[in-house]
């Protein structure tokens, strides 16, 4: 962990509140968002930053930018 200590996002207050609204979004809409794809749209929001994922099914509607590079 200590090689990569400035490399690590933190998961803090602030992704942990966007992350239980992501959730409870999620719900509301009948289509759960899991755990960890919620944590890390959560973190990029956070952070202003660009995810990037496979599994765009679950992200697109975080409203997260992401980005695919499997599919381009």
């Amino acid at each position: 962990m200590v090689r990569f200590a400035e490399r690590i996002l933190p998961i803090d207050r602030a992704v942990a509140d966007r992350w239980g609204r992501l959730t409870a979004d999620a719900a509301s809409a009948k289509s759960p968002l899991p755990v960890i794809d919620g944590l890390l749209a959560a973190t990029a929001l956070d952070q202003n930053l660009t995810l990037v994922t496979r599994n765009t099914k679950d992200i697109a509607a975080t409203g997260v930018s992401f980005f695919d590079p499997w599919s381009s």
